[in-house]
């Protein structure tokens, strides 16, 4: 698995950026809890979801099967 950006724009609906794709907005390193991330106007995602987006948590995911941990980044729209 590989790290994801999620973005929630309300109390149910979100939406999801996998890293590694042309729209990936944070290249380097894992982000910090407040850091300011941009998801270009280009992006394959809802209007709303476009522009910049705070960081508000880092979930880890585990996998038993394959042994894999991963992180989530959990983002709202500054």
């Amino acid at each position: 698995m590989a790290m994801k950006i999620t973005v929630r724009l309300s109390g149910k609906a979100s939406c999801e950026l996998q890293v590694g794709t042309t729209h990936h907005p944070h290249p380097g390193p894992l982000p910090k809890v407040g850091e300011t991330l941009v998801i270009p106007d280009d992006a394959d995602v809802p209007q709303e979801a476009k522009g910049r987006l705070r960081v508000r948590r880092i979930v880890w995911h585990y996998s038993p099967a394959s042994a894999t941990l991963w992180p989530e980044i959990v983002c709202r729209p500054a």
